[in-house]
């Protein structure tokens, strides 16, 4: 499968971007977790949520923030 470049919108990692896997239809995977930033380097950090969103007019895609897990 392919990897697609997408934008995360929102929470603490909005505008970046990032690399994720497609899935068969060739859209991106629906859901993304990436750790958050610990200020405590021996700290297990929380997960940070992003959602598929919209897909750009540009065929970007966007992901939108949904939360955090711990």
């Amino acid at each position: 499968m392919a990897d697609i470049r997408v934008s995360l919108r929102g929470g603490p990692a909005d505008g970046r971007e990032v690399t994720v896997s497609a899935d068969a239809s060739g859209k991106p995977i629906p859901r993304i977790t990436l750790p958050a930033h610990a200020r405590n380097a021996q700290a297990v950090p929380p997960l940070l949520i992003y959602e598929r969103g919209a897909r750009r007019p540009d065929d970007s895609w966007e992901f939108d923030y949904a939360g955090v897990e711990t």
